[in-house]
């Protein structure tokens, strides 16, 4: 763990939030639901569904069966699911107007082609687009977008900073009120971007909880970890210095997106290992340790809401308490038929959830 040592609150002490919601979650599909949506659900009051199952959720038909399909697996939770389409070239402004009839569907995911995990039906040139966004922007619905080009001429710790000057500044620049989420962003050049835009732009940035706690050391020191492996791949340390500073900045331009994204043991840990760390276990814990460690308690509240205040999710002020205590994360954790290697396995959590 690279976050600074948070010593600041004593053992046995209690704070209270507000309920946590996760604006960027891979619950993946099939059997494995059964896991990560009751995990989810013990977490989190709202969570976002990404669409990049196979296939991908691509349409309003296809939103709907995977939306009553989490609600399902939710078990004795009352974790509530709203969903994203998945964007692709061949997207049609119909299908935009379909997707406003249903409250828990509230935008599209732009994923490059590429880019990603089950990312190949993804966006090849994002002007293709335009009449989307432009609909899109119409209705105040939202474009997640996943920030990183996905040419294999581009140095991979390069790809957000590159998206950023070739593409998020074009379509920011032509699309001034659209509502973007520049998803997971992991570096200052991310940072700064949104930081430089105007107070009435509707551009922010979700930050998970591995991005402001781990740099790349974490993942290629003392041999390679597989389970530190995502994508957007971890940087430099500072810009883990900057993006703890954003999300600890009470801007409300950075919101709480989580990325938990699992994949089963076999298949991280293998000669081409895929790009996914599972948190959702622990992120809110994640959040409030980064926080602590860095001095910026006073400064989780905004976080937290900042999120819900753009998606615009009310919950009756519902709140959520935890206990400065340890407790060990398992070593693997149930998804579906098969295991994952959760974040932190084995390692001691300084934050617990009072049930």
């Amino acid at each position: 763990m690279l976050c600074p040592g948070a010593e600041s609150v004593e053992e046995g002490t209690k704070i209270t939030i507000p309920y946590p919601c996760d604006f960027h979650h891979h619950f993946r599909q099939g059997p494995a639901i059964s896991s990560t949506v009751p995990v989810a659900s013990e977490r989190f009051g709202t969570a976002l569904a990404m669409p990049n199952t196979k296939p991908p959720i691509t349409t309003v038909p296809l939103a709907l069966k995977y939306h009553e399909e989490l609600m399902a697996a939710r078990g004795g939770g009352d974790m509530d699911i709203v969903n994203v389409l998945y964007l692709t070239d061949n997207t049609k402004v119909e299908t935009v107007d379909e997707m406003a009839k249903h409250d828990f569907i509230v935008g599209f995911k732009y994923y490059p082609a590429g880019a990603t995990t089950n990312s190949d039906a993804g966006v090849t040139d994002f002007r293709k687009c335009y009449d989307v966004f432009k609909r899109v922007e119409e209705l105040g619905m939202v474009l997640c977008i996943h920030s990183e080009v996905s040419d294999a001429d581009i140095d991979i710790f390069d790809r957000e900073k590159v998206f950023i000057d070739r593409v998020i500044k074009v379509i920011v620049s032509d699309f001034p009120n659209l509502k973007i989420v520049m998803e997971h962003i992991s570096t200052s050049f991310g940072v700064d971007f949104i930081n430089s835009l105007p107070p009435t732009s509707r551009v922010v940035g979700s930050i998970t909880p591995h991005h402001i706690m781990y740099n790349r050391n974490a993942l290629l020191v003392g041999g390679v970890k597989p389970h530190f492996y995502c994508l957007p791949i971890l940087k430099r340390e500072s810009h883990r210095v900057s993006l703890l500073s954003a999300a600890t900045s009470r801007s409300g331009r950075f919101i709480m997106g989580t990325d938990s994204a699992p994949h089963t043991v076999e298949s991280k840990e293998s000669a081409c290992g895929c790009a996914g760390v599972f948190n959702g276990h622990c992120a809110v814990e994640m959040y409030v340790e980064a926080f602590e460690g860095a001095g910026r308690m006073d400064a989780l509240e905004d976080f937290v809401e900042a999120g819900k205040k753009f998606y615009g999710i009310e919950d009756g002020g519902r709140k959520m308490e935890l206990v400065k205590e340890t407790w060990e994360v398992p070593g693997t954790m149930e998804f579906g038929e098969n295991k994952v290697k959760p974040l932190r396995a084995g390692e001691k959590m300084l934050w617990k959830i009072v049930r």
